[in-house]
């Protein structure tokens, strides 16, 4: 990380009231799995208990730095890039036929097994939450404690079309102050140097101007599905992910984000309760990016739950 990067990390750290005695960054790793090159940081102390996090839709690994600031001194964090996100290799082209959602699931199983870290805890956001369900419910001997972010098998979709919306209308943009700007009206409530620097990780320059790090390509058969075809196929999905919800024994704790147009209260309610050892904590000031919004309160809660649930080695 460059002295800018740093020094646009401290203000944005300053800009969610951020307390730390030092504002030091992670650092970069590579690893190739699953047929692609992956890209992930590692934030230190490799003495304490080991947590993995793994980022939603449209974000990257750094999009727990706050967070992260917070939670450094007390725990191993290591943050992935996910396939098509940040500076992880894009899913190859003769492969793209393939279920993204199996391809995550795998990516996952052998991103922990390369740490190979026993035990350990993983917590996921949005789409990183799903992987997170996923996994744990196939592989429950890896994990001490998991954490799911406003993320559950239902979903509403009025979040879902307005996320829809900013990334289509921000495909790329003339310059890097453009998607600031739009990203400042989108969210408001999120501190404008905070946005500033979730972008530098976010974007990358093109000759048209600046683009999102992310792999936006339609999936084959995705997009000749009818409406209706379209309906079946999200409640198939969702019956699966109910199936892995039920299937999670280990402590788990869902955050929802107050303000949250993703994961309704109802929702949040009957997942918890579907699992044997869940509770739900419900955070104020955020929406779906709850770590992002509220970073204090999120790794406050993070930090009391897994102090109550991890084994004391």
């Amino acid at each position: 990380m460059t002295m800018d990067q740093t020094e646009l990390m401290a203000a944005a750290a300053r800009a969610q009231n951020i307390a730390v005695p030092a504002v030091v960054a992670p650092t970069d790793h590579w690893v190739k799995l699953n047929g692609i090159n992956f890209h992930y940081l590692d934030w230190g102390n490799e003495h304490l208990p080991h947590v993995v996090l793994l980022h939603g839709g449209s974000l990257t690994a750094h999009t727990w730095d706050m967070a992260a600031l917070l939670l450094r001194d007390r725990y191993h964090l290591v943050c992935l890039d996910q396939r098509g996100h940040g500076d992880t290799d894009w899913t190859p082209d003769d492969r793209l036929a393939e279920d993204n959602n199996d391809l995550m699931l795998e990516d996952t199983r052998q991103f922990i097994e390369h740490l190979n870290y026993d035990p350990m805890t993983l917590v996921g956001m949005s789409m990183g939450g799903m992987n997170t369900i996923r996994y744990a419910a196939r592989h429950p001997e890896r994990l001490d404690a998991v954490g799911i972010v406003d993320i559950a098998p239902e979903t509403m979709r009025e979040g879902q079309l307005e996320m829809e919306a900013f990334r289509s209308a921000t495909e790329t943009l003339n310059t890097f102050d453009d998607f600031l700007n739009r990203a400042i009206q989108f969210m408001p409530h999120r501190p404008p140097d905070h946005l500033r620097y979730s972008l530098t990780h976010s974007l990358k320059p093109t000759a048209e101007g600046w683009t999102w790090k992310q792999d936006h390509r339609p999936r084959p058969g995705m997009q000749d599905l009818t409406e209706e075809q379209r309906k079946e196929e999200n409640a198939r999905r969702a019956d699966e992910l109910w199936a892995d919800i039920r299937a999670i024994h280990q402590p788990t704790i869902l955050f929802k984000g107050a303000d949250s147009k993703i994961l309704a209260q109802d929702v949040a309610e009957r997942t918890v309760a579907a699992m044997t050892n869940a509770r739900l904590v419900v955070i104020p000031r955020a929406t779906h990016n709850v770590h992002s919004d509220n970073p204090v309160d999120f790794a406050r809660e993070l930090d009391a739950f897994l102090t109550e649930v991890l084994p004391k080695r």
